[in-house]
């Protein structure tokens, strides 16, 4: 039989846990082309797979040259696949080079994030 410290140490380390899950953000688990990654040919979009589903109606990704200058792309679209996947799709094929990706995503819960990561086209 448990007694009442028992109890309430129970009680509020489940409600701990359970404030914590509900609180939780969306990450960047992976990215393509890799963060911080050294890829051989130009890829023709960026695909961004977070922790969560994500919405594409409020969720950005932009995309730099090493001098900061905006790279054209087209409108940033979900995997139908999986919604946790972002997939920017590029107009035209880059040159050798750094780039950056700034991504800003709503989840599904209505949790706002965002961050940047760089990668780098040719050897």
């Amino acid at each position: 039989m448990l007694n009442r410290t028992t109890v309430a140490a129970l009680a509020l380390l489940v409600a701990e846990f359970a404030t914590t899950s509900a609180f939780a953000h969306p990450t960047l688990k992976s990215a393509m082309p890799p963060a911080e990654g050294v890829v051989v040919s130009a890829p023709s979009e960026i695909r961004l797979n977070f922790s969560e589903a994500v919405i594409p109606k409020f969720s950005t990704v932009g995309l730099k040259d090493q001098a900061g200058k905006s790279i054209a792309t087209g409108k940033v679209a979900i995997n139908p696949n999986d919604a946790r996947q972002l997939v920017l799709p590029l107009d035209a094929p880059l040159q050798a080079g750094t780039y950056t990706v700034q991504w800003n995503v709503v989840s599904v819960d209505t949790h706002r994030v965002n961050g940047t990561y760089s990668f780098k086209v040719g050897r």
